[in-house]
């Protein structure tokens, strides 16, 4: 019976390594998009830390948004994958 439990253990921590990996990957592309779609809705760079020529108001839009997005995107891709690979 422990050989039984320990095989499962295995398949789910390989599950959550491959999940982490496609999460990571489509983090990175969703920042990409974020940021260009920054630089032509605003026709500037997204502010990045220690930029002191930047408003305030503009640092915080584009953190709050930026946050959102990518905290959103991230947890609907670990849902996808977590729930299609539960079955």
């Amino acid at each position: 019976m422990a050989k039984k439990s320990k095989k499962k253990s295995n398949k789910k921590e390989s599950l959550g390594v491959g999940v982490s990996i496609i999460v990571l990957i489509v983090t990175f592309l969703a920042r990409k998009i974020l940021t260009k779609s920054y630089t032509k809705i605003t026709g500037a760079k997204p502010p990045k830390p220690g930029d002191n020529d930047q408003p305030l108001a503009r640092i915080l839009t584009w953190t709050a948004l930026s946050t959102f997005a990518i905290g959103a995107i991230e947890g609907l891709v670990q849902k996808f994958f977590t729930d299609r690979n539960k079955g």
